[in-house]
């Protein structure tokens, strides 16, 4: 990862987010396969996954 700051956690955070961000937006239909949105189903309804 280029221009990884290591002066602070929260700063590290944030450019790992803008990373992930970024490969989100040139896919956005990949990204959506694999987040589980759905996690929590009603009692006695079975997983979507």
């Amino acid at each position: 990862m280029e221009d990884f700051p290591l002066d602070s956690e929260l700063s590290a955070a944030t450019r790992m987010n803008q990373v992930v961000e970024h490969g989100i937006l040139l896919a956005p239909d990949q990204y959506m396969w694999l987040h589980r949105r759905f996690k929590t189903r009603p009692e006695g309804e079975p997983s979507l996954y």
